[in-house]
């Protein structure tokens, strides 16, 4: 073969072919060399190729080969019970004698359907037939009293179709638990006669039901912070139970069940 009389062609394919087996037979010779050599030289020859492949690849590329780390969230118990708190305050009034000059705080009370049935203290209201709720939202609300049970403490009461302001009154009724509370379950006790206020606690007795009273839920809630038909609710923000005259006979910090005020447990009582 005359290489010069070969065409540009041929000659780049030669240097090709020639270059491909010149590397084949490095590779073969390297690798024979590398498997006699010393332990430590191995491994300075892989260090070498490590510095040498990070310095070719980008950070950047790197990181978005990365696999996402995935992060879990974290809930703790002052985040249920805010939670907790927030679903529940929307049902919660405040309510205020019938007085335009002098208004007096009553007591707290917790709306039961979407027509503005409140239950609250019994005696709170004392022996008052009327009184005036102040809404979630800020409104204010007539009503009056439709039911009295002297043996669990509560009173029902009405609402009017309209607000004192003169708008049509927008009710978030209360989720009343389906279930009962146990010893040691979390409690929260919503409260403030002027600003919302809370009291958490856990469930330290059960007082078992009497011919003439109601179950009563005792808790360890701090005790000056109770206030006339202050809700209790739990780590759902379902309303389980209230602070009546009768609950706090027993315990300063006992709270009547919801099962005492639900709307069935309504329909059957009489004023």
């Amino acid at each position: 073969m005359d290489i010069e009389r070969l065409s540009k062609v041929q000659i780049v394919l030669l240097t090709l072919l020639v270059s491909f087996v010149t590397s084949i037979a490095t590779g073969i010779v390297t690798v024979s060399l590398m498997g006699q050599a010393p332990p430590s030289v191995a491994q300075t020859v892989n260090h070498v190729i490590e510095r040498t492949v990070q310095a070719v690849v980008p950070a950047s590329q790197t990181s978005a080969t990365a696999e996402p780390q995935q992060t879990k969230a974290v809930v703790t118990g002052a985040d249920i019970i805010a939670q907790s708190v927030q679903k529940a305050s929307p049902s919660i009034v405040r309510i205020y004698t019938s007085d335009p000059q002098s208004p007096t705080f009553l007591g707290l009370g917790v709306v039961l359907d979407g027509s503005g049935t409140i239950a609250s203290d019994l005696s709170a209201l004392g022996q008052s037939q009327d009184a005036v709720a102040l809404l979630f939202g800020g409104s204010h609300v007539r009503v009056s009293v439709t039911t009295r049970n002297s043996s669990t403490g509560v009173v029902l009461l009405a609402s009017a179709t309209s607000t004192i302001e003169g708008a049509a009154p927008t009710w978030t009724p209360a989720t009343i638990a389906g279930s009962k509370l146990f010893l040691g379950d979390t409690a929260t006790m919503l409260s403030g006669s002027s600003v919302a206020r809370i009291g958490s606690g856990i469930v330290t007795s059960l007082f078992p039901p009497t011919k003439d009273m109601p179950e009563i839920i005792d808790t360890s809630i701090d005790p000056n912070a109770v206030l006339p038909g202050a809700p209790l609710i739990d780590a759902q923000g379902e309303v389980v139970g209230m602070s009546t005259a009768v609950s706090r006979s027993v315990s300063d910090v006992g709270f009547v069940p919801a099962s005492a005020f639900t709307p069935q447990a309504a329909a059957t009582q009489s004023k």
